[in-house]
């Protein structure tokens, strides 16, 4: 019996030190700019959101990321409602409480959602019209923005997905860590500093084994149907991570 309790205390122990290989840390800080869109202020004060990616772990781990930015701006869902495209021009959300909702997808595109914590972001629901306002507000800003937003390419495909092509071409969609490093990404969040309100940024805890790739007809059920494709094992030196991660949600209030 002691041997059983002493066999079941080192299973938790591996357990809790696995869980604990990689964390995705939030934060945020401010930094004085220019204004954006002729805003009267003599100065303006940006906030920014850093995502810390940090290798707990005696091993080289590759993971996919939990967020992709173009030019340090966050990528949004849209709606499909036809809304005032003027970025000078958006809805105010003074008092309302908002879950940022993002996380290591296995689709080729990995947008944030904003929605009213009130909501179930796993449950089916409609796209707020407050992502509309945020990805107007970043398309004016960036011509590349809109660009990769409006890219053809929506799915990876198989070979997109072997270990030199993900060192090369698609690198900047996943995080390479050594044992003991950290990667930091960082976000403009100017876009909620002008719509206002408050603003609690999450990451869905798990990092997939698989990506979706080009999907196929199926006949019979007269639809496409995702098709996944698993990771490779090993890239480079870095073994593929996947699972759960510690990490820590954050708010802001404007």
């Amino acid at each position: 019996m002691k041997n059983l309790f002493v066999l079941i205390a080192i299973l938790f122990s591996s357990m809790h030190l696995f869980s604990q290989c990689i964390s995705v840390e939030l934060s945020i800080f401010w930094k004085r700019e220019s204004p954006p869109f002729s805003l009267t202020e003599n100065d303006f004060c940006v906030p920014y959101l850093h995502i810390t990616y940090r290798n707990n772990s005696d091993d080289a781990l590759y993971f996919l990321k939990v967020s992709q930015s173009v030019n340090n701006f966050p990528e949004f869902v849209r709606s499909g409602t036809l809304v005032n495209n003027n970025p000078t021009q958006y809805g105010n959300y003074s008092n309302t409480q908002f879950l940022v909702n993002f996380g290591g997808s296995p689709n080729y595109l990995n947008a944030w959602e904003v929605i009213p914590d009130t909501l179930d972001p796993n449950k089916e629901h409609e796209i707020p019209i407050i992502n509309d306002d945020l990805a107007n507000i970043y398309e004016s800003l960036s011509n590349n923005y809109s660009d990769s937003l409006n890219e053809v390419k929506t799915h990876y495909t198989v070979s997109d997905i072997i270990p030199e092509v993900i060192l090369d071409k698609f690198k900047d969609k996943f995080v390479f860590l050594r044992p003991g490093e950290i990667y930091i990404d960082t976000y403009n969040l100017v876009g909620f500093k002008l719509l206002k309100g408050c603003f609690t940024f999450y990451i869905s805890p798990y990092l997939p084994t698989y990506v979706y790739t080009t999907p196929i007809w199926d006949k019979n059920q007269s639809k496409y149907i995702e098709t996944k494709s698993v990771l490779p094992k090993l890239v480079g030196e870095y073994k593929l991570y996947s699972g759960n991660f510690n990490s820590n949600k954050i708010s802001i209030t404007f």
